[in-house]
């Protein structure tokens, strides 16, 4: 689970949300020589459900940051890899008002046009949905069918292709949620929970490992080949 790939200031409030470039380079670079392949959540979801024992790695990428098509999609077409962008409808083009709203010393991070999106998109790369504002989708004030019904369409008029795969915002999501987001045609979502994914996850509650500012390469290691990450998934 990614976010931002871009060199930061040691100021930065949330250092978490973002990858040096180098970093980001080295992993996929670590990926590649393991034999990996890294994938979308979608050709993820289709291997969990076929058996496959293809050494696969699903890439995924919250908030549709502009540093993902200018610095991530070159690395990742270097290795012929794919990933999964899941930018936030209403917001494309714009920048991280949920954050800089909030007055909590993160950031404003540009997002994405619609042109970026659909170059992303004509390169191989599964464009998702991570809804239409960034909202906590348990707050009893959001509209479900405006964060995922009408975020999904949007997605799909803009683009002119499939939207398959949902990102929680936050994280946050109950049986509710996932029924809307399984009643709106969307066929897997990504969570917070961490943890390497396995065919006995529900596709609709998909877990993913962390890599953040601080993932040095044996780390990184450690996340991918270990149960580290596993032993954390109910914490």
């Amino acid at each position: 689970m990614y976010h931002s790939i871009k060199l930061i200031e040691k100021s930065e409030v949330m250092k978490s949300l973002h990858v040096a470039p180098n970093a980001f380079k080295r992993q996929m670079l670590i990926l590649k020589k393991l034999g990996f392949r890294g994938c979308s959540v979608m050709d993820a979801g289709n291997a969990l459900r076929s058996g496959s024992t293809e050494k696969l790695v699903a890439l995924t990428f919250d908030d549709g940051y502009i540093n993902f098509y200018n610095t991530a999609l070159p690395i990742l077409d270097a290795h012929n890899f794919s990933a999964t962008v899941f930018p936030v409808a209403g917001l494309v083009g714009k920048s991280n008002v949920w954050d800089t709203e909030k007055n909590n010393g993160i950031s404003a991070n540009p997002l994405m046009s619609w042109k970026q999106l659909h170059g992303c998109a004509d390169q191989g790369i599964e464009i998702g949905c991570h809804s239409m504002s960034h909202r906590s989708l348990i707050d009893p004030k959001t509209d479900l069918e405006s964060e995922v019904v009408d975020a999904k369409k949007k997605l799909a008029d803009k683009l002119k292709i499939n939207i398959e795969t949902f990102c929680y915002p936050y994280g946050h999501y109950n049986k509710n949620i996932m029924n809307a987001v399984s009643a709106a045609g969307f066929s897997s979502a990504v969570t917070m929970t961490r943890a390497r994914a396995t065919d006995n996850d529900d596709l609709l509650q998909l877990p993913r490992i962390p890599i953040t500012w601080h993932t040095l390469p044996h780390l990184f290691l450690v996340k991918l080949l270990t149960t580290y990450e596993d032993n954390r998934r109910n914490k």
